[in-house]
């Protein structure tokens, strides 16, 4: 049977629907599907708010086109905090409360939650791409898009073919951005490249230091592996030290705000991503994503990150339609029951499930190793080129 992904109606009900209590059922075969997020909305260290937002819109809007088979979707969200006890204890809470999957997350600690979700039989549809080794290995996790190490070792592919052999990457001295730099290798010496490094300090009040050393390395292109404002610090100092090459990334080292506030340097800047911008909105879904977050939150932030979290949600919607979706099991074997590739709307390339193999051995929950070329183009983030496997020449 074929599952495709419906498109739901352009509409989204401003009222959250929230799971509470501890009633210890997932749904009987007539009650709503409970499902959780679990992401680092607030915290400290790292924020991302619009990621709720996105997903409630999502869950809002398969509810008011009927929900799955009449059922409607019932979300409760978990703070993790930034935090791996916190993250823990948000899987914890998914147990108690009876959830069938956790839907659409992002937080850096899957490997914490990992364990639990196991023991109780809990799917992870979706995740964010916080711990790209985790989701890639571990059996709860269900990611729909190739993830973190795919996004690395293709941005270190994309700086050989757009620049040339010589290529220098620049992570923060801190250990998840330092673990990169070998991810990135694969992608520029598969391509028939170098490479060199050149850490630059989480700290530093000026980076200027950091891209002449990028710059006495004599590179054809830079990738960098840091992230949020060091990354757009980092990219400003390279462009007004004189670097004219290509300056590539995962999607996530830029977003409307830093594009914005670095102005034309932001120019020519290459992505290695997930799927389709999600400011792109000449793709019809990408249009309606914009649309329903807004009808909640007319200032949300629009990002990659929301983004994944609302086609989580409508992937899930079809997987489960048709079923008996009851517990984390059931979920479980919906998810073992595609037999042909759920379509994504262009966003991401189709979705066949993990029963037909996976595309490279090293990452046996990643479904579709692919990545999509975005380039920043008169301040905007737009397709460059068709989605590729990073792995393969």
């Amino acid at each position: 049977m074929r599952r495709t992904l419906r498109l739901v109606p352009l509409i989204a009900l401003a009222f959250p629907l929230v799971a509470c209590g501890n009633d210890n059922s997932g749904g009987d075969a007539d009650g709503p599907i409970k499902i959780m997020s679990i992401a680092s909305f607030e915290s400290s260290t790292y924020s991302i708010p619009q990621l709720e937002t996105a997903i409630q819109a999502s869950v809002d809007a398969v509810n008011a086109e009927g929900g799955i088979d009449g059922r409607d979707l019932e979300i409760s969200f978990c703070n993790d905090k930034f935090d791996p006890n916190e993250a823990t204890a948000c899987a914890q809470r998914a147990v108690s409360e009876g959830v069938v999957a956790v839907v659409g997350g992002m937080t850096p600690h899957t490997a914490a939650i990992a364990p639990v979700l196991e023991a109780a039989k809990i799917p992870f549809i979706g995740p964010g791409g916080g711990d790209g080794i985790a989701e890639s290995e571990e059996s709860a996790f269900y990611p729909i898009n190739a993830g973190s190490s795919a996004f690395v070792i293709g941005a270190g592919r994309l700086a050989v073919e757009r620049g040339g052999p010589n290529v220098v990457v620049v992570p923060m001295d801190v250990g998840s951005s330092l673990a990169s730099v070998d991810i990135a290798k694969l992608g520029i010496e598969g391509a028939g490249g170098t490479m060199s490094q050149v850490t630059a300090p989480a700290a530093a009040a000026d980076f200027n230091p950091t891209a002449l050393k990028v710059l006495d390395e004599d590179p054809d292109g830079v990738v960098i592996t840091a992230s949020g404002d060091t990354a757009t610090r980092i990219v400003g100092a390279l462009r007004e030290n004189g670097f004219t090459g290509p300056i590539t990334g995962p999607a996530s080292i830029v977003n409307p705000a830093s594009i914005e506030a670095l102005g034309d340097k932001a120019e020519g800047i290459v992505l290695a991503g997930r799927g389709l911008p999600s400011s792109y909105t000449e793709n019809e879904m990408v249009q309606q994503f914009n649309d329903e977050v807004h009808e909640i939150d007319a200032e949300a932030p629009i990002d990659d990150i929301s983004l994944n979290g609302w086609l989580s949600v409508r992937l899930t919607a079809a997987v489960f339609e048709g079923q008996e979706i009851t517990d984390g099991q059931s979920a479980i074997d919906a998810l073992a029951d595609i037999d042909e590739p759920i379509d994504l709307g262009g966003i991401y390339p189709d979705y066949p499930g993990l029963s037909g193999g996976v595309p490279h051995e090293d990452y046996p929950r990643v479904a579709v190793f692919e990545v999509q070329p975005s380039t920043v183009e008169d301040g905007i983030i737009v397709p460059d080129g068709d989605f590729f496997d990073p792995l393969e020449g």
